[in-house]
């Protein structure tokens, strides 16, 4: 997989995940529903698209 190809498909996954948590605005904190769903919609592995999740939109140190 080449880095441009690797940086669309990041895109995408995130991209989903926004799209999820503006549907679902009483769980966007809740990581296993969103990358579950995600995986789903995308047809994608969970541990790619919690990938994702932890680089772009996990917050450390909170909680």
């Amino acid at each position: 997989m080449t880095a441009l190809t690797k940086s669309r498909t990041e895109q995408q996954i995130a991209d989903e995940i926004h799209a999820v948590m503006h549907l679902y605005p009483s769980k966007a904190n809740d990581a296993d529903f969103i990358c579950t769903t995600v995986a789903e919609a995308l047809d994608r592995a969970e541990r790619d698209v919690r990938k994702v999740w932890r680089q772009r939109f996990h917050i450390g140190g909170v909680c």
